[in-house]
């Protein structure tokens, strides 16, 4: 049984002190992230797009965390841009799907190559140590806040 304690306010100081100190470092700060015109929500919707198939509205709101209203107008701006196109799901036409558009992809093109190269440079002022030290510490972060650092790959319990 694990016993909570509650948080200090030296404890609670240290956390908000990373947190601006972190924000700083990978310019969360900036009018545009990484110099385009995509706010940091905006990207990370691309990037889930991106990487993921099939996705609903609902399912990116619950998986970010978005208010599902929000949600709904930002990706009525994408969809006015032509970056991304909704269609109905085989499985409930009530429901669409959402994917990335070509122009969709290229403009999440230069935002995932800035965010690699800007990890790059973070990385590259550290020797190979740290670097596994600070992983790892990273790693530690994920797994005490409860997000698994690990993907999430389904498995069989038994054969059906």
């Amino acid at each position: 049984m694990t016993i909570h304690h509650q948080p200090g306010r030296e404890r609670i100081d240290a956390v908000r002190g990373f947190n601006r100190f972190y924000t700083r470092q990978i310019g969360l700060l900036d009018e545009g992230l990484l110099k385009s015109p995509f706010s940091l929500t905006e990207a990370r919707v691309l990037y889930e797009l991106a990487h993921r198939d099939r996705l609903t509205a609902t399912d990116l709101a619950r998986d970010l965390g978005l208010d599902p209203g929000y949600l709904s107008r930002l990706l009525k701006k994408f969809e006015e841009r032509g970056l991304v196109e909704r269609a109905a799901t085989q499985a409930d036409a009530r429901r669409s799907s959402i994917a990335l558009m070509p122009a969709g992809r290229a403009a999440f093109a230069p935002l995932n190559q800035g965010s690699h190269d800007q990890v790059a440079a973070l990385l590259d002022r550290l020797s190979a140590l740290e670097q596994d030290r600070l992983v790892k510490a990273m790693q530690t972060v994920q797994r005490l806040l409860g997000e698994s650092a690990e993907p999430k790959v389904p498995y069989m319990l038994r054969p059906l």
